[in-house]
């Protein structure tokens, strides 16, 4: 039962910050008019007809539902209307229309909308008919005032939220809701709400999540490097957003018999991004910390429309014979005072002979 229900809360956490990395791709252009809401509701719609005339179908999206959507997590209240979440279609056709305008919004979105989907079908799977009432009641985290935008505005990943969308205007009037009637403890992600993902937990036993656990002390500057990962000997996990930024945890096998725990960070936008990252790794079940800065809290800024790796030292172990390894990976946004949910790299079996093999037999 405890284990069914720390899944429910690793998805739900998952999909809400999904939801909000949705609101904040679509509103960030539509906030400043590239394209306004009308002229992408205009655009789908020219779309959907072409398809009717050649024998497809394609769900409506007006403004209404658009606009529903841009509420991001707000969607998922207790008692608001329930139209569809976004689905993979939706999200192809949005960024078909977002293309000209906001190229790299566009590239983001589809992937964002698999996730949603993703998360959705698990949810349903694992909670039933119902599971969307239950998302916001078991998510905790800090408290913060929210304000509507005004218009774009530079500088960091909680500025690109403010400006991409609200979150819900009376957040204040129904949590305090449902706290006086004892139904639930809710409180909302920092200021910067920038949403990173869920996935998968590891092989074997779980761990304790650091889901709702506190960014631990202050954070050092950490540098990142532009290498790619190349050959055979690395996998990486699923990618995760945390806002504007796409970021994966990898494992690689060193030349000198050694396995280095990586995570690789993406900045979809035009401006830099700064997160912060922690890094960690399962070793035959058991979860072990890295070296700081990147064991406790690190700051990157990644530059804009650039991919960065941590450096191959940052956190290594040896190859130990009849032992399977992963990375565990943590990203959120700069101002961010809790760790989102951790996600892992796919698992790098020792055979007995030392010989490495990685999960998928390569």
């Amino acid at each position: 039962m405890g284990d069914q229900g720390d899944q429910f809360t690793d998805l739900a956490y998952g999909l809400v910050q999904a939801l909000d990395a949705w609101a904040t791709c679509v509103g960030e252009p539509t906030t400043i008019g590239k394209p306004t809401r009308k002229a992408l509701v205009a655009a789908l719609e020219r779309e959907r007809e072409q398809l009717a005339d050649a024998g497809q179908s394609r769900k409506r999206i007006d403004e209404a539902l658009l606009s529903y959507w841009l509420k991001g997590r707000g969607q998922l209240l207790p008692g608001s209307k329930r139209n569809r979440l976004p689905s993979e279609e939706d999200c192809a056709a949005i960024a078909r229309a977002l293309k000209e305008k906001a190229p790299e919004n566009a590239q983001q979105l589809p992937r964002i909308g698999r996730e949603i989907a993703d998360l959705a079908r698990r949810l349903d799977v694992t909670a039933g008919q119902g599971w969307r009432d239950r998302v916001l009641a078991s998510v905790t985290a800090q408290p913060a005032p929210l304000a509507e935008p005004t218009g774009p505005v530079e500088g960091t990943v909680s500025d690109d939220l403010t400006a991409g969308r609200r979150l819900w205007k009376d957040w204040r009037i129904w949590a305090a809701a449902m706290v006086a009637a004892g139904a639930i403890t809710l409180l909302l992600w920092p200021g910067d709400g920038k949403p990173a993902t869920t996935g998968k937990k590891p092989d074997g036993p779980a761990t304790p999540s650091a889901q709702g656990m506190d960014v631990g002390g202050p954070e050092a500057s950490a540098s990142a490097t532009s290498e790619s990962l190349e050959g055979n000997n690395y996998r990486c996990g699923m990618a995760r957003s945390t806002g504007v930024v796409s970021w994966k945890p990898c494992a690689l096998v060193t030349e000198d018999g050694k396995v280095s725990f990586l995570v690789q960070l993406t900045n979809a936008s035009s401006k830099p991004v700064t997160v912060k990252t922690k890094l960690a790794y399962v070793q035959a079940q058991v979860v072990q910390t890295c070296p700081d800065p990147w064991g406790k809290s690190a700051k990157i800024t990644v530059p804009a429309g650039a991919t960065q790796t941590s450096p191959s030292g940052t956190c290594t172990s040896s190859l130990m014979p009849a032992q399977a390894f992963q990375a565990r990976a943590w990203v959120v946004a700069e101002g961010a005072t809790q760790w989102g949910y951790r996600e892992h790299s796919p698992t790098l079996h020792v055979q007995a002979d030392g010989a490495p093999v990685w999960a998928d037999g390569a």
